[in-house]
C-alpha cells in the first residue's frame, strides 16, 4: 500500500514529466506539419511539381533558378515521372530531391524556399548584405524599385502578366544588412505570394567594386490548386483555343501534332490570334488551317487516318528534329486508362528507347479513360491514333524543341528531358470574357 508521502512524490512526478513535456497533459501542442495528399506525375516538369506540393500544404514557393547561358528555362527542363504518397511537406520535398535532383530545398515559416543545384556553392549578388533595412510598404514591383534606387547600378528586370497572379501590398520590416533574396523571402511571407527568379549565375560588382544586381528577373508566383495541362501564361484566343473549342462544339476528336515555341508546354498554334469559325467540321478545319500571315502561309495540314481526322503544324512539319521519336516501335500488350496513364504506359513500352518520352502531366481522379489493345511492332503515332479512336480524347502532342529560338544554341545539358508534352486539346477551350484580351467587351 503506497504511503501519502510515497503518493504525493508520484503525483508530482507526473506533473513535473507534463511541464516538461509540453503536450498532452493539457500543455500547449507543437504545431502539426504540413501535409500533402498523393500526387501522381506522369511527366511534369519540375517547376510544376514543385508549386502543387507547396500549394498543397497550404505555404508559398520561392523558386530560385538561373538563366542558363543557352537561355533555355533551368528547373523547367527537369522531368519529374513520380508517385508522391500522402505524407509531411518535408516528406514530399525529400522525395521529389532524392528521386529527381537538380534542387536544395529548405523549410521557412511557410516559405518552401528552393535554390537550382546551378548555385550550388556560389554567391552571386542576391545573396550579398546589400540593404539598409527598415519598414517597407508595397507590393513586388515597389520592393524591386526600391532596392534598385538604394543600388542605382542594379537593374531587375520584373515580368508581370495581363490578368496574372500579382501579390498584395504589405507592411514588413527588413533587417539591417539583408540580402536582395532574404528580403523577397520576407515579402512572400508576408504577402502570401510566391515568386520565381531568373538570375545571373556570376557575382557582379559596379564601377566602385560593390555587388551589382544585373541580369536577373523576377516574375509572381501563384499557386498552383489543382492539375491542369495550361501553363501560367498563354494566349487565351489562339489557334489552339480555336481548335479545342470546334472539338467541344461538334464532339468529334483530333490528334494535333505541334512543336514548342519557347520550350515550354505552349505550341506554336498558341501564338496565332484565332477563334472557332463555327462551321461544319471541314469547313472549319479549312478556314483556321489557311488563316495564316499571307496566301503563301497556313498554320497546319490536315488529313484522315483510319477514322481519325490528324492535324500537323507548319512547323512540326518543317523541321525535322524530334518527331522522329513518335515512329518508335512498341512492344505489345493492352491498355487501359487516362491520357497521362498513356504517357507512362507508352514510355515503358517502346521496343528500343531512345531516351526519348512523353510529358503526361498529372493523374487526377474523373479524368476520361480509353482502352485500346497494341500489337508488337506499332508506332507511337499508331498507338495515339487508336487511342483517340477509341476514348473520344483529342491528344494535344508538343514536341520539345531542343533548340533555343532567342540564343540559336542547342540544350545540351545533362539532365535535360527529350521528347514531347501530351496534353488533352480541350483544356485549352476558351472561357466566357477571354474576348478581354483583344479590347472587346460583350
Amino acid at each position: 500500500m503506497a504511503t501519502r508521502a510515497s503518493t504525493f512524490g508520484t503525483a508530482f512526478a507526473l506533473v513535473l514529466a507534463c511541464a516538461l513535456a509540453g503536450a498532452g497533459c493539457g500543455g500547449k501542442k507543437e504545431a502539426e506539419a504540413p501535409k500533402v495528399p498523393l500526387l501522381r506525375f506522369a511527366g511534369v516538369n519540375l517547376e510544376y511539381a514543385l508549386g502543387r506540393v507547396a500549394t498543397e500544404a497550404g505555404w508559398v514557393l520561392a523558386l530560385d533558378e538561373i538563366n542558363p547561358k543557352d537561355l533555355s528555362p533551368d528547373l523547367g527542363l527537369k522531368r519529374v515521372d513520380l508517385d508522391i504518397p500522402a505524407g509531411t511537406l518535408d516528406d514530399a520535398m525529400r522525395r521529389l530531391r532524392d528521386q529527381v535532383g537538380g534542387f536544395q530545398y529548405s523549410l521557412e515559416d511557410g516559405i518552401v524556399y528552393v535554390r537550382s543545384d546551378s548555385l550550388a556553392g556560389q554567391k552571386t549578388s542576391l545573396d550579398e548584405p546589400l540593404l539598409k533595412g527598415g519598414k517597407f510598404h508595397g507590393d513586388l514591383g515597389d520592393l524591386i524599385l526600391s532596392i534598385m534606387r538604394e543600388h542605382p547600378s542594379s537593374f531587375i528586370r520584373l515580368t508581370r502578366v495581363q490578368d496574372g497572379f500579382a501579390g498584395g501590398a504589405v507592411d514588413i520590416e527588413i533587417p539591417k544588412d539583408a540580402s536582395v533574396r532574404t528580403a523577397l523571402v520576407t515579402y512572400a511571407r508576408a504577402a502570401k505570394a510566391g515568386w520565381v527568379i531568373r538570375r545571373s549565375n556570376e557575382l557582379i560588382h559596379d564601377e566602385q567594386g560593390r555587388p551589382a544586381v544585373v541580369g536577373t528577373g523576377i516574375q509572381p508566383l501563384g499557386p498552383r490548386p489543382a492539375p491542369t495541362s495550361l501553363p501560367d501564361i498563354y494566349t487565351k484566343l489562339s489557334g489552339t483555343s480555336a481548335l479545342a473549342d470546334m472539338v467541344l462544339r461538334l464532339n468529334q476528336p483530333l490528334l494535333v501534332y505541334d512543336r514548342s515555341a519557347l520550350q515550354d508546354v505552349r505550341g506554336v498554334l498558341d501564338f496565332s490570334i484565332l477563334g472557332d469559325p463555327k462551321m461544319p467540321l471541314p469547313k472549319s478545319l479549312e478556314l483556321l488551317a489557311k488563316s495564316g500571315w499571307g496566301p503563301q502561309n497556313w498554320h497546319f495540314h490536315y488529313r484522315e487516318e483510319d477514322g481519325v481526322t490528324v492535324l500537323r503544324t507548319n512547323t512540326f512539319l518543317y523541321y525535322l528534329r524530334g518527331r522522329d521519336f513518335l515512329a518508335n516501335a512498341m512492344l505489345g500488350g493492352d491498355f487501359e486508362g487516362s491520357l497521362p496513364e498513356l504517357a507512362r504506359w507508352i514510355n515503358a513500352h517502346q521496343k528500343s528507347p531512345t531516351g526519348d518520352v512523353l510529358m503526361g502531366g498529372e493523374i487526377a481522379d474523373g479524368m476520361r479513360k480509353g482502352k485500346i489493345h497494341v500489337e508488337s511492332g506499332q508506332t507511337i503515332h499508331q498507338v495515339l491514333l487508336a487511342f483517340t479512336k477509341a476514348s473520344g480524347i483529342s491528344p494535344y502532342v508538343v514536341v520539345l524543341d531542343m533548340l533555343n529560338p532567342i540564343s540559336g544554341m542547342m540544350v545540351e545539358r545533362a539532365g535535360a528531358w527529350k521528347g514531347a508534352f501530351i496534353m488533352d486539346l480541350t483544356d485549352w477551350h476558351t472561357n466566357p470574357g477571354d474576348e478581354h484580351v483583344l479590347g472587346v467587351y460583350k
